[in-house]
């Protein structure tokens, strides 16, 4: 409930502003909103990876390590997201001007900054609330701040136009902030699971195994979208082009949020069994989650395939155009919800130098040279292409990873005989 308004309230916000601003204006919202998001996704450092994984793990037999991890990732989300925070706001009339090609977007710019901070703090707070499996905390937490998302940004945008739409997402993620913070603190006494900020030091092996590694991770990957969509706007006529793949793109995250929604579950839950030290239930999970995903995937995707014209008109008369963007990106979730619930088993064995270099690197430069090659001739459709082929690729490398590593909790590679009992 919680992934279904927060997804819905987005691209709920997303169609009002489109409307509201017009094509080519919503291509330069959309451009910011990728520059902030890609910031956002590096300084939060994997910090909400980490505490799913690791109060999933800990939180039945080790409450006082638990305690030491979420202060660990609170400590680092308010050190990272306040640098990212004045980076942005310093370095705003550059990236305006010469990475954007735009320079009267600085204003916006500036005043985004403080949607970083408060949303790499917000990070680690969902993933705390994941590992504790509080999941009617996030559904009503996610409802409300999903609600108030939608009414902020549109009224935003109606009296002070694209500065508005910008004002009103830092807005929203002041108020997501608060709520989060709240819900954990209520969430921690109940299970006697509480912040310690003593001994942080002793958690070290944490962040160099497992979030270090997946921070660089993301060193990699955000800067690699944020590329792709830079090249794109680059382009004559390239903030109309922005606009038809943002829009796409919302319509697109429809088919990933379920899926993502389970695997955040399912990782919560493998984990848990890792810390268990359970064999049997491992793969269970593993099993079950892959293959539930996948279904809920193609289900939705057929059906934004379907009516995509139709979606895509609800942003503005001239958005229909990009129905053929939509069908390549819709494409790109099958290898992408398949890659990430397989992935789960890298994740889970802390192999994440090894997911660093063997996936993320390969995934992430061959999206941006393929996007170097086909968007200056197709466009937006280049883009998602390019978005596409990555994933296929990050897909293959992945299931040849598990293979090796095998689906028991240490890593013992199964037989063949063994993969057929489950």
């Amino acid at each position: 409930m919680s992934a279904l308004f927060t997804q819905g309230s987005t691209l709920l916000a997303n169609l009002i502003i489109a409307n509201i601003l017009g094509k080519e204006i919503f291509g330069e919202y959309g451009m910011i909103q990728s520059t902030i998001l890609t910031l956002t996704g590096i300084a939060q450092v994997a910090t909400g990876v980490t505490a799913t994984k690791y109060v999933a793990e800990f939180r039945s037999t080790n409450k006082e390590r638990t305690g030491r991890v979420l202060g660990l990732c609170s400590v680092v989300t308010l050190i990272t997201g306040s640098l990212a925070a004045i980076i942005l706001f310093s370095s705003a009339p550059w990236l305006a001007n010469h990475a954007l090609n735009a320079p009267y977007l600085a204003q916006e710019l500036r005043i985004a900054s403080g949607f970083v901070l408060f949303s790499v703090m917000n990070g680690y707070q969902v993933g705390t609330l994941a590992g504790l499996e509080s999941y009617s905390v996030l559904a009503r937490v996610g409802t409300l701040q999903g609600v108030l998302h939608v009414v902020l940004c549109a009224l935003a945008t109606w009296f002070w136009g694209l500065e508005g739409a910008i004002a009103g997402f830092v807005v929203s993620a002041v108020i997501r902030w608060f709520l989060f913070h709240q819900a954990i603190r209520n969430e921690g006494k109940k299970q006697s699971i509480l912040p310690c900020y003593q001994g942080l030091m002793n958690e070290r092996i944490i962040f160099l195994r497992f979030a270090l590694p997946a921070a660089i991770s993301g060193l990699s990957s955000m800067p690699a979208l944020w590329l792709a969509n830079a090249l794109l706007v680059q382009q004559p006529g390239g903030y109309p082009q922005m606009a038809l793949y943002s829009a796409s793109y919302s319509l697109r995250s429809l088919v990933i949020f379920l899926p993502a929604l389970l695997n955040n579950v399912g990782m919560s839950l493998l984990n848990n069994q890792r810390g268990l030290g359970d064999d049997r239930r491992y793969r269970k999970v593993f099993w079950t989650n892959l293959i539930v995903t996948l279904a809920a995937a193609l289900t939705v995707a057929l059906l934004i395939a379907a009516t995509g014209r139709w979606l895509l008109g609800l942003f503005g008369k001239n958005f229909t155009e990009g129905y053929p963007v939509l069908i390549v990106l819709i494409i790109s979730t099958v290898p992408e919800t398949l890659a990430v619930s397989c992935y789960q088993i890298i994740q889970s064995q802390s192999r994440m130098w090894l997911s660093f270099f063997a996936v993320a690197l390969p995934r992430d430069i061959s999206l941006v040279i393929f996007t170097y090659i086909t968007v200056p001739s197709y466009g937006a459709i280049g883009l998602a292409l390019a978005y596409t082929i990555s994933w296929v690729l990050a897909l293959i490398i992945i299931i040849s990873i598990v293979w090796r590593l095998g689906l028991n909790i240490h890593g013992k590679k199964m037989g063949v005989q063994e993969y057929s009992m489950i």
